[in-house]
């Protein structure tokens, strides 16, 4: 949120990402912000599953994490990382 912008914005716009990414690759991800050891989920469509999700830090303060990384294609996740960079 270096650009200031508000957190309502990114939860917007995760949530758009999110959507996307889970029609298009059947793929759920979901932002959190990092406090210490804990993660804070934000916004984003998570999934119950047995098996430990992915976490890609974004910055110190957010993390995207997803069980489902993998599906989605390399250009697609690098592009979705750059952009998050940017915009946090």
């Amino acid at each position: 949120m270096g650009n200031g912008t508000s957190t309502f914005d990114i939860v917007q716009h995760f949530s758009e990402i999110a959507g996307r990414l889970k029609e298009d690759f059947d793929a759920h991800v979901w932002l959190v912000e990092i406090f210490g050891r804990r993660h804070s989920y934000l916004a984003g469509e998570k999934e119950d599953t047995f098996l430990p999700p992915e976490i890609i830090k974004i910055s110190d303060r957010y993390a995207l994490v997803s069980s489902d990384w993998a599906k989605i294609p390399i250009q697609k996740r690098e592009e979705v990382i750059s952009f998050l960079k940017e915009f946090l």
